[in-house]
């Protein structure tokens, strides 16, 4: 893993700054504490920070060039079938001058041009530079495990593995998307490839830039299938997913350092343990995070697991105080992200980095298997819905007298909606019939008729078409709250404690493989990840294979009355949030006072607009090599005396 930047100029005769691409680099040091390196040459500079994981010699250092200097790279990633793959560049001529799998790149591109990407087999994101025909190519791997944004201001691309590193350079342009900070406000998260930023863009995943004389064009080279491959048996799915589930737990163990895997008792996680203690030769470190609150730990579930496979098993209980590592968080996220789990996925890296340096987790299993809860109401919905829509509307014009917390009104209201329409707002924190009873006149003014759901409709309509209705839904998640939501939190927060983390359930070709399973072998009756569950069923205590699905969520309704409660109204009570503008102050007093009902929604209602005042304190206040820390101690805090948010578990 590792943090990466630099500058192409692909039109006119601009310099690039090797200094402030280096402080841009180091800013993300984090990401890569291990090693420094620096390219450049007149109109073009690459930079990275590394965290070496194969290859501890200097042959790993980047950025790396082929053999005769003409193509440079810096790249971040690991790359699981670069063992076979050198055998056959090694066959062809190509010389390797160390043994990191980095290499590949450059010596691909040397075979195949831009399609370099479609032979790649893991998670990446890198910048190459081919000096002879005057082009920079960027990339990411096929669902985004690893993140890549860029700026373009017409004659040259500045890009980087952290938005806040982009921000150094002051021709960056801070102005605010409005539209984002709607979607955000909506999803908890800006959904790709548009940022917080109007002048800044992620590549998507799945996507390669390409910037040459000619302009930069943005193009896919991967899709997630929507079709499925019916007529086999279920014996011939379980068989089958559980030979490519082994085989990508095997390949994710390639390292020159120690690894571990992250537990949480649920059966994504347990799995991926399960075959991970298949293959190694010594109990596998397994890690797990807990709360006090019973109803909300998974850890007595993790501890079962952990005994089964007789793994070196470690844990950490999370308290309310945790709640004080928020400013780091938020700078560590970049834009407005509200997924609260980061706090328990950053100490669970933390917790693990003391042991290892690479860990695997059960991340992806919800969305290629059919994980969340969503799914089979959105199949008991569905019958509903064969009732006339004018007769469903008019059943539910009492919602409009309810409050929107009100769970009849909430019924109600979702009855006419379609079935996409209705998954969305189950998984927004603020539907948009609801923003403006928060957002201010003026703003609510020029967001006009901007609809955060406009674009998730239209990925959705592309698998609805291939698999129906309710199936699709997992295409859809899969392509949106995965990508933009999931995988962000686990590489922010795993960097900045410079752990790596694999994900053997988001290997391409399994999720091919997944996808093409027919739905009803991923959601039996109310059953969920079914076959899944069937690959486990031998590997596993028969009480973990029974459970219900247990989010990694916080118990945040409980901290709500507490220090997370008066941290809030520090927060958005001060005059710098109301002096923003962007909502209106009794909107806000509405949602911290709350309705005396669903108080859980409303937590997350008020954590949303927390983070966001945090981050407009971090990045929109201060100016210059100001952002490159965090923000000072929140105030709930700082008044108080010091004590742990986290506390080892028995």
């Amino acid at each position: 893993m590792c943090g990466i930047n630099g500058v192409f100029h692909y039109r006119g005769g601009g310099l690039a700054d090797p200094d402030l691409v280096a402080r841009q680099a180091n800013l993300m040091r984090h990401r890569g504490p291990d090693d420094y390196g620096l390219w450049h040459e007149k109109g073009a500079a690459l930079a990275q920070r590394r965290l070496a994981i194969v290859d501890l010699s200097p042959g790993g250092h980047q950025p790396i060039a082929n053999e005769d200097a003409s193509v440079w790279v810096t790249y971040n990633g690991e790359l699981y079938n670069w063992p076979e793959v050198k055998g056959t560049l090694l066959a062809r001529g190509h010389r390797f001058r160390g043994n990191c799998d980095v290499e590949m790149i450059l010596h691909l591109y040397e075979e195949h041009g831009d399609a370099v990407v479609e032979h790649l087999r893991g998670m990446f994101a890198f910048a190459l530079v081919d000096r002879t025909r005057r082009r920079l190519l960027l990339a990411r791997d096929r669902v985004g495990k690893k993140p890549l944004f860029y700026h373009d201001d017409g004659e040259r691309i500045v890009f980087a593995s952290e938005i806040k590193a982009l921000l150094l350079d002051p021709s960056v342009p801070r102005e605010m998307n409005e539209e984002a900070l709607a979607d955000y406000l909506t999803f908890q998260y800006v959904p790709s490839p548009e940022t917080i930023w109007k002048g800044v863009r992620r590549i998507p995943p799945a996507h390669r830039l390409i910037a040459d004389a000619n302009g930069v064009r943005v193009e896919r080279y991967w899709s997630l299938p929507v079709e499925t491959d019916p007529g086999h048996s279920e014996e011939f799915y379980r068989e089958r997913l559980r030979a490519l589930l082994q085989e990508a737990v095997r390949i994710r163990l390639m390292s020159d350092v120690p690894l571990g895997a992250f537990l949480s008792g649920g059966i994504d996680s347990s799995v991926v343990t399960a075959l991970m203690a298949r293959v190694v030769h010594e109990p596998v470190k397994t890690f797990s995070i807990g709360f006090e609150e019973q109803d909300v730990s998974e850890l007595e579930h993790a501890r079962r697991v952990a005994r089964h496979l007789g793994t070196d098993h470690h844990e950490l209980i999370v308290r309310p105080r945790a709640l004080e590592l928020l400013p780091r968080l938020v700078w560590q996220m970049d834009e407005p992200f509200a997924d609260a789990s980061m706090i328990p996925t950053y100490y669970v890296s933390e917790m693990a980095r003391r042991h290892v340096k690479v860990a695997l987790s059960g991340d992806g299993g919800d969305e290629a298997y059919g994980g969340y809860v969503t799914y089979p109401w959105a199949r008991r919905y569905a019958a509903l819905d064969r009732v006339p829509r004018a007769l469903r509307s008019l059943a539910a014009l009492p919602s409009a007298w309810l409050h929107p917390d009100h769970g009849l009104g909430r019924k109600l209201h979702r009855l006419p909606l379609s079935i996409v329409d209705r998954h969305l707002e189950v998984m927004s924190f603020f539907p948009p019939r609801e923003l403006g009873r928060v957002l201010s006149r003026d703003l609510a003014a020029r967001l006009g008729r901007h609809d955060p759901y406009a674009q998730a409709r239209e990925q959705y309509a592309r698998a609805r078409a291939a698999v129906g209705e309710v199936p699709a839904l997992l295409y859809l998640d899969a392509v949106t709250y995965m990508t933009d939501d999931v995988l962000v939190k686990v590489d922010r927060t795993a960097m900045l404690n410079s752990l790596e983390v694999r994900c053997p359930l988001l290997d391409h070709e399994v999720l091919e493989f997944v996808a093409r399973i027919p739905f009803e072998h991923k959601l039996k009756g109310e059953v969920s990840k079914w076959i899944l569950k069937e690959v486990g069923r031998d590997l596993l205590p028969v009480e973990t294979m029974a459970r219900g699905k247990q989010g990694f969520g916080m118990p945040l309704e409980r901290w709500l009355g507490a220090d997370f409660g008066r941290l809030a109204r520090e927060v958005l009570l001060d005059p710098r949030a109301r002096g923003r503008g962007w909502f209106d102050p009794a909107g806000v007093a509405r949602v911290l006072e709350g309705s005396g009902a669903r108080d859980e929604r409303r937590a997350y209602q008020v954590w949303s607009l927390v983070c966001l005042e945090l981050w407009a304190q971090t990045y929109l206040d201060r100016a210059g090599d100001a952002i490159a820390e965090p923000l000072a101690a929140l105030p709930t805090f700082d008044r108080r005396p010091s004590a742990s948010g986290v506390t080892a578990a028995a």
